[in-house]
């Protein structure tokens, strides 16, 4: 299955039970629901993430478990322990990083915000977006986007 590009227009409308976003792995088989605002979003600095994603700096955001359901290809969803804490759920035929969940934290799912469909804006940003382990950054980087930069989660 191979991924076509998206033709819908860019929401800036957060979700909710009355305006559910979707989203997906980049071949098609994992898709999801979010039908909850975030109560978080950061962009991860750690080299661990870096790592995950292949990217600079992934951006995550966190939902209570009732508001994101996978509603297609639950079973071609593998897990990789990236440490005894975070369990992160991947497709298994494409390798996107679909969502991850804290052992601590059992009422709560981070998401891959660049997984929404068509760039849609997952909310729950204002005043709580920012940057985490800053110290962590690719030395070369230097973001102009104003947000605070923490050391820590």
């Amino acid at each position: 299955m191979v991924a076509k590009p998206s033709k819908g227009m860019v929401t800036d409308m957060a979700a909710s039970p009355d305006h559910p976003l979707h989203g997906g792995c980049l071949c098609g088989a994992v898709r999801y629901e979010l039908s909850a605002e975030p109560h978080d979003l950061y962009h991860c600095h750690c080299s661990i993430c870096r790592k995950c994603q292949g990217a600079l700096y992934p951006a995550y955001a966190s939902v209570v478990r009732s508001g994101f359901v996978v509603t297609q290809g639950a079973d071609r969803l593998s897990t990789f322990d990236s440490s005894a804490e975070l369990h992160r759920h991947f497709c298994s035929s494409c390798g996107s990083h679909v969502y991850g969940e804290m052992e601590g934290d059992p009422d709560t799912i981070s998401f891959s915000v660049g997984t929404l469909d068509d760039g849609a804006d997952p909310g729950g940003r204002q005043g709580k977006e920012r940057h985490i382990f800053w110290g962590s950054r690719m030395g070369w980087y230097e973001p102009s986007d104003g947000l605070p930069s923490v050391d820590e989660f």
